[in-house]
């Protein structure tokens, strides 16, 4: 989905990159599958491309 946004916004990797203070590496490992980005890294990114997270809290049994 960011990879898909990102591009649908036409922002380049590094400017992504740049304006959420992380590594290339860090971004690509994200948008691969591959990346365990934290909390704070990942609200960074979907706040700049402009998508919203929901969280849900479960109850456990």
């Amino acid at each position: 989905m960011i990879s898909e946004r990102r591009r649908l916004l036409n922002v380049a990797q590094n400017d992504l990159c740049e304006m959420a203070g992380i590594s290339q590496h860090t971004l690509s490992a994200i948008e691969n599958g591959s990346g365990n980005p934290t909390l704070d890294t990942l609200t960074k990114i979907l706040d700049i491309l402009g998508i919203d997270i929901d969280f849900k809290v479960r109850k456990l049994p």
